[in-house]
């Protein structure tokens, strides 16, 4: 069970698992957990707890394609107080062209822990703090996919980078996190591996809420750039 902080909600609600009502000896039912985590629209952004998460995938359709790694730092005050950090074995072959991309391999996941038993753990690992990513509709979605392959309906408070950089910094070209790391003078540990790209998703956060963005300062001024 996650436990639960401030503006966090959890409730369990019976479902049936099928349509008709017509008989109840056919109708079966299921438990699903609802997890939520809503920052006060008054909060300041800088007095919260953050955490930047990256995943890397199959694929990019959160409905078919897996998770195969997760990154993610907890960070206060700009400071990173934890790190979570796993390959996760998806019980099937990578796609050539992922592994390529990424340098993760077949061998590499085989015998790692399965979304299975990481998901609770992350979700524990998150709870009480916003979430942050590049392009996070992408990460999310992957997030909440496997949630509800697991019976949990998520929703939390989430912010885009991606987003941000767009409406501050007008005149870039691109807003991909290369670009921006370019923009930034920044460089990769590792392009491609989740805790490689969540460092330098903080640096460009942080450079974006000192120099452009320094004016926005409550949850409720970064509504253009939040993600559900």
């Amino acid at each position: 069970m996650i436990n639960l902080l401030q503006h966090s909600m959890f409730e369990e609600v019976l479902f049936p698992s099928t349509k008709s009502q017509q008989s109840a000896k056919n109708t079966e039912l299921c438990l699903r957990k609802h997890v939520r985590f809503q920052t006060h629209p008054a909060q300041n952004i800088k007095d919260s707890t953050w955490v930047i998460f990256d995943f890397e995938t199959t694929g990019l359709d959160s409905s078919y394609d897996r998770i195969i790694e997760i990154g993610a730092q907890k960070i206060q005050n700009n400071v990173v107080i934890d790190q979570f950090e796993s390959l996760i074995d998806i019980k099937q072959d990578l796609p050539n062209i992922v592994q390529k991309l990424s340098g993760i391999t077949n061998k590499m996941l085989k015998g790692q822990p399965t979304i299975e038993s990481i998901l609770p753990q992350f979700l524990n690992f998150i709870e009480g703090s916003i979430l942050i990513a590049h392009n996070a509709a992408f990460d999310l979605g992957f997030l909440k996919a496997e949630s509800y392959r697991q019976g949990i309906d998520l929703t939390w408070s989430t912010l885009c980078s991606l987003k941000l950089a767009r409406d501050l910094l007008p005149d870039l070209e691109r807003k991909t996190l290369d670009a921006l790391a370019n923009y930034y003078e920044l460089s990769f540990e590792a392009r491609h591996r989740s805790i490689g790209d969540v460092k330098v998703t903080k640096d460009v956060l942080e450079n974006l809420l000192e120099n452009e963005g320094s004016y926005l300062k409550t949850w409720q001024q970064f509504e253009p750039y939040r993600v559900e």
